[in-house]
């Protein structure tokens, strides 16, 4: 599958520090089917590749890596299509192949088996090097907060924040109910509002 280059806002342009959301939108793509021919795993790239890079982005902080993880996931998948036909939804499933793929690159990235390029080198990345400069200060602005709360509330305000899921499709995500992601995100929205109360003051 050639590879593509993405266009998008690496922070989905929702801030940690300003935005608790009301209600969001994601794709009419979610609940298909998994696709098998050329055309259709095309229309479904077409559909993720950009939400699936900035999940990634908010994982790796680093834009080339998360073009490398989602590229990775996709060619698996559609080497291997026939095997997922039966997979529906196939939002959550993308998701969670992307998620342990940055999983994998952190971990090897941590023992010293990869040597990733870190946001400071984001500006070189992109046609508008402001941007990225912009993401990669959010990235470390929240994932400063996103490293003070538990991980299963972290995940879930990623998920609702930063890539504007509804709240069924983060269960869907992360496997659990959809009472247990509320009550994931009423506590890590309350812990966040007291970091962020402290960092003002």
């Amino acid at each position: 599958m050639p590879r593509s280059r993405t266009s998008f806002s690496p922070t989905g342009g929702h801030s940690l520090m300003n935005t608790l959301p009301e209600s969001m939108d994601s794709a009419d793509a979610w609940d298909r089917a998994w696709p098998q021919t050329r055309c259709e795993f095309e229309a479904l790239v077409d559909a993720y590749l950009d939400r699936l890079v900035r999940y990634a982005f908010n994982r790796v902080g680093n834009l080339q890596d998360a073009e490398d993880v989602v590229q990775e996931v996709f060619v698996r998948c559609f080497a291997d299509r026939s095997k997922r036909k039966n997979i529906t939804p196939v939002g959550p499933y993308l998701y969670r192949s992307v998620a342990n793929a940055c999983t994998d690159l952190l971990r090897r990235r941590s023992s010293g088996a990869v040597s990733g390029v870190g946001v400071e080198e984001l500006p070189a990345q992109g046609d508008n090097p402001s941007q990225f400069v912009e993401a990669a200060d959010e990235f470390r602005r929240a994932e400063k907060l996103l490293g003070q709360l538990p991980q299963a509330q972290a995940e879930v305000v990623r998920l609702r924040v930063l890539e504007g899921l509804r709240l069924n499709e983060i269960a869907d995500v992360v496997g659990c109910s959809v009472n247990t992601v509320c009550s994931r995100l009423r506590y890590g929205f309350r812990k966040l509002r007291n970091l962020v109360a402290d960092i003002r003051e």
